[in-house]
């Protein structure tokens, strides 16, 4: 059996990015970024395309649907169009369970990949406070040029810098002045 998949809701990535921003926040850590975010929508539309008649897909524990491992072959599919495989589970009675293997192919095109960088990089520049302690700490200069070189290394180069700059230029700029008039204060 195999699943293709050539879109993203960008909803439930924008969900997943807020939801972790506000995480960071509250932990004044730098948790969100932009593979985690892939995966978790991922996972949730391929749960929600196969978690039918009885049949889950088999958990690494309760929290997380992929462990370390294939949390990265599913975001390098992903980023290179190739197959994933994932193992579903079903309970047949008491004691004793069914499983099965399907494979999903990713067929992603270009536009959507960005598409769903572009809705990643949209959410970070909402998220001042995670601006300020994730991203403009490390940098020597803090200008439209350097964050957008860092949100472009952020998404896997799926946006080039040049591209980030002319989509995004006013609202890193904004964020900018936001960030630097607050420490001025």
């Amino acid at each position: 059996m195999s699943l293709v998949l050539k879109e993203l809701d960008k909803s439930d990535l924008s969900d997943y990015v807020s939801e972790s921003l506000r995480e960071d926040n509250i932990a004044e850590s730098c948790y969100t970024n932009f593979r985690d975010a892939v995966v978790e929508t991922l996972g949730k539309t391929i749960s929600t395309l196969l978690e039918k008649d009885g049949w889950k897909i088999k958990r690494f524990d309760e929290l997380t649907m992929f462990n370390e491992k294939d949390s990265e072959k599913l975001f390098d599919a992903f980023l290179k169009n190739a197959e994933f495989t994932v193992t579903l589970k079903k309970k047949v009675d008491e004691r004793k369970y069914e499983s099965k293997e399907v494979i999903i192919k990713f067929d992603f095109p270009e536009e959507e990949k960005k598409g769903i960088a572009e809705e990643y990089i949209a959410n970070l520049l909402i998220g001042l406070y995670y601006l300020d302690i994730c991203i403009f700490v490390d940098l020597a200069e803090i200008n439209v040029d350097k964050i957008s070189e860092v949100l472009s290394n952020e998404v896997y180069g799926l946006l080039s810098p040049e591209e980030i700059k002319t989509k995004f230029k006013d609202a890193i700029e904004e964020a900018i002045n936001i960030i630097m008039q607050d420490e001025e204060e």
